[in-house]
């Protein structure tokens, strides 16, 4: 592998000080004792010593130089970037896992899921989801009703689920209000850790919280509305929930 020129050197030393110079630019005429220079001077030996390893490079020592040389050719560009997307833990041979890795990489992709579900479909009841009111909880002071097997997807982007008709018994203290849907979820099945002698829960089980309140949710779905007329709970034919409608 031939030896770059004096010119060729200079070029490439412009280059990377430009870079640097935009990736920190209140870094500005370092003397040769900053700690950066020294870094520089450190990366400039070891590419030098990687570059006459071998006369003839490997073709995966190709394919890695070739990934540094486009990771410095990007950040020589005018571009406009932003950082203020997620943030995903990265892995690599020899890195410590932790709990708090594998939490991230859960926090990465349902919030990755969460913003798909909201800019894509929006909010609202998907399938199913009817409720219906029980015949022996128009008089009494306890709302009995049944939500239909359905899902939707609230304001946050979560997605709610039921899988079979779910029965609730909800308590009012109003005259008349939303039977909402919520996503809903709680940690279960304790195990001890093997320190200390402490217990932590192994899993988190998904669900879906049913209550009745006065005002539309912004955090919940709104499945039907309810008042009491003379006395008795009825549901309120004209409202309409709102609905997503699913291309085919």
């Amino acid at each position: 592998m031939a030896r770059l020129t004096e010119e060729e050197q200079r070029a490439l030393a412009g280059e990377f000080l430009a870079a640097v110079k935009r990736l920190a630019p209140e870094w500005t005429n370092p003397p040769d004792s900053d700690p950066g220079v020294t870094l520089l001077e450190l990366f400039a030996w070891l590419l030098d010593n990687l570059q006459f390893e071998q006369a003839t490079p490997s073709d995966r020592k190709r394919a890695a130089l070739r990934q540094v040389l486009e990771k410095l050719s990007a950040f020589s560009r005018d571009s406009c970037t932003s950082k203020g997307g997620l943030t995903r833990p990265r892995y690599f041979t020899g890195k410590l896992l932790t709990g708090a890795d594998f939490q991230g990489e859960q926090d990465y992709v349902r919030e990755k899921m969460r913003r798909h579900n909201r800019c894509l479909f929006g909010f609202g009841v998907v399938t199913g989801l009817h409720v219906t009111l029980e015949s022996n909880s128009e008089t009494n002071e306890q709302l009995v009703v049944t939500v239909s097997p359905g899902c939707a997807i609230d304001a946050n982007g979560e997605q709610i689920t039921v899988c079979e008709p779910l029965r609730c018994t909800l308590p009012t203290r109003i005259s008349a209000g939303y039977v909402i849907a919520r996503y809903f979820e709680q940690a279960v099945d304790p195990v001890p850790t093997g320190v200390d002698g402490s217990i932590e829960c192994s899993r988190i089980q998904e669900g879906v919280a049913v209550e009745f309140e006065q005002n539309m949710p912004t955090d919940g779905v709104a499945l039907a509305h309810l008042e009491q007329v003379d006395g008795k709970w009825r549901l309120d034919l004209q409202f309409r929930c709102h609905t997503i409608t699913l291309a085919r």
